[in-house]
């Protein structure tokens, strides 16, 4: 939700790793690495210093914690000096025999240094560590990204009549885990890796999405895919690839695997004949996907628990308890069984409450220790929205949670009765969420919650003229930063909403990454 997170990317130089908060990068580590195992098992030392720094009872590996402290001190220049006037003040993450990072900026006075010493140890706090894959970042020898097969009907064919021998290398795998669900199927598999991985399991763990990638035991394994499309039978080449060397590790392992499945029929299959999960967890069932799931939220439901294969716990993070009730008796029914994640009273309302409660729900159904209060308190903490401040007024990004649900439990917790601008993204292969947004726009101007919209993106036209709210239209091949300033203009404070898988929404928030950043 807030892009807080520990982003470990690889150059042609190497590994390394850099903290972004919601206004951009706040800090980075100390060197590259030659794998990005390392850089990760970095991120992990630097986790471990924060917390020991902030007093808070976090679970980390054994680490050679040696005496952590922030040095905050002016840099002179390359000749010794200290010109007044130039940004030289810096801060330092330090242990007895290394630096472990240090400020991704200059700052112009002690006090500013200092103060941004503070941001980092509340951020670092609770930030995920995630892998960053796509084309744009070189790679230094290794790892191999690994190459999967065009989706063919010979191909499909081929893939099938491997499937005796693929069920007897599932069988090897002591946990399986399936994340399924609407919103937040990424991030909770991270954080099952994540913790998993701390806790010295051998872990295999499967992200779809744009930059697909397999991480083994905190090495990343790039996924390339030959053909346009996503296809599920990769995961029998990737699973075949993979499996046999958890073997070689004493400890229990655990593979995790992100459903990528976005029809009923697509989702049963990844569930019933790719893997063969012991726990699914369910993050949540939100109104997205309607041209393929199902057009109601009970239709969603209805398609989520068709999935669970006879035999199958369920965590479910959904909290509606008509949903869950519908859920647990199709469920029942076939054969499995399903838990409705609690959440405590002072994480009730909390954006993400019910996926981090879920973490817990699966370790103990593994038999693992509970997550520490402490460490569960930074995680939500770390991805509650925050408006970013920039020159003429406030903005957030809540395009990347692309359902209205979602969206406006944004909106609520940033802003009570305040209207806001709106500026909805549209693309053209999701129609049934545009007809979502287009609703739950209408909504808001009902409820005197906005006085005008904006659209950008594909069949702006259409989407105005389909709604009774006054609304301006954004051409495509708009100029990002003109869009902002004309939205910013209307002093209000803006929420970005829709979708964000496009240029121009990356180049939107590179630019409120700039202005944020820009001494006001």
């Amino acid at each position: 939700m807030s892009r807080t997170a520990f982003e470990i990317y690889g150059r042609g130089f190497g590994w390394s790793w850099r903290l972004r908060e919601p206004a951009g990068v706040l800090a980075t580590g100390s060197r590259h690495y030659d794998t990005s195992r390392a850089a990760r098992e970095a991120v992990d030392l630097v986790r471990a210093a924060v917390a020991e720094l902030s007093g808070s009872e976090q679970s980390f590996p054994d680490t050679d914690i040696d005496a952590p402290e922030i040095i905050v001190e002016r840099e002179p220049t390359p000749a010794g000096e200290f010109p007044e006037g130039r940004n030289n003040w810096v801060w330092r993450l330090q242990i007895a025999n290394a630096v472990l990072g240090h400020s991704a900026d200059r700052f112009p006075t002690e006090a500013s240094a200092q103060s941004a010493s503070e941001q980092f140890l509340d951020y670092a706090a609770g930030a995920l560590p995630m892998f960053l894959v796509g084309a744009e970042y070189e790679w230094k020898a290794g790892p191999n990204p690994i190459e999967v097969g065009a989706s063919s009907l010979t191909g499909l064919v081929s893939e099938v009549t491997r499937g005796i021998r693929h069920r007897k290398i599932l069988d090897r795998i002591d946990t399986q885990i399936v994340v399924s669900g609407t919103r937040g199927k990424s991030s909770t598999t991270q954080r099952l890796d994540d913790v998993f991985n701390r806790r010295g399991y051998d872990t295999l763990t499967k992200i779809t999405g744009n930059h697909p990638l397999l991480i083994h035991n905190g090495e990343v394994h790039p996924i390339e895919r030959r053909g346009p499309r996503t296809t599920l039978y990769e995961n029998i080449s990737l699973i075949a690839e993979f499996v046999p060397e958890l073997d070689a590790y004493e400890p229990d392992d655990v593979a995790i695997f992100e459903n990528q499945g976005i029809t009923e029929y697509t989702t049963r299959l990844f569930n019933q004949r790719l893997t063969d999960p012991d726990i699914i967890v369910l993050t949540n069932v939100r109104q997205d996907h309607t041209d393929t799931l199902g057009k109601t939220r009970t239709d969603l439901a209805r398609s989520f628990a068709r999935s669970v294969p006879a035999g199958t716990h369920v965590v479910s993070g959904e909290q509606h308890p008509v949903l869950h009730e519908y859920m647990q008796k199709e469920i029942e029914r076939r054969g499995g069984t399903i838990e409705q994640v609690e959440i405590p009273d002072e994480h009730e309302g909390l954006i993400g409450a019910e996926t981090i409660h879920a973490v817990d729900a699966v370790l103990d159904a593994v038999g693992e220790r509970p997550l520490p209060t402490d460490e569960m308190d930074s995680f939500l903490s770390s991805i509650q929205p925050t408006w970013i401040a920039v020159e003429g007024g406030r903005v957030f990004n809540a395009a990347e949670v692309n359902d209205v649900e979602s969206t406006e439990m944004v909106r609520r917790m940033l802003v009570d009765d305040e209207y806001i601008t709106p500026f909805v993204y549209l693309r053209r292969d999701r129609r049934g969420r545009t007809a979502s947004f287009a609703q739950y726009i209408e909504l808001l101007f009902e409820r005197d919650l906005i006085t005008e919209a904006h659209a950008g993106g594909a069949n702006t036209r259409a989407f105005a003229e389909n709604i009774d709210v006054p609304t301006e239209r954004h051409s495509p091949r708009a100029d990002p930063e003109r869009v902002l300033t004309d939205l910013l203009a209307e002093g209000r404070p803006v929420i970005l909403m829709g979708n964000t898988v496009d240029e121009f929404m990356r180049e939107m928030q590179s630019s409120i990454e700039r202005r944020a950043k820009a001494p006001r």
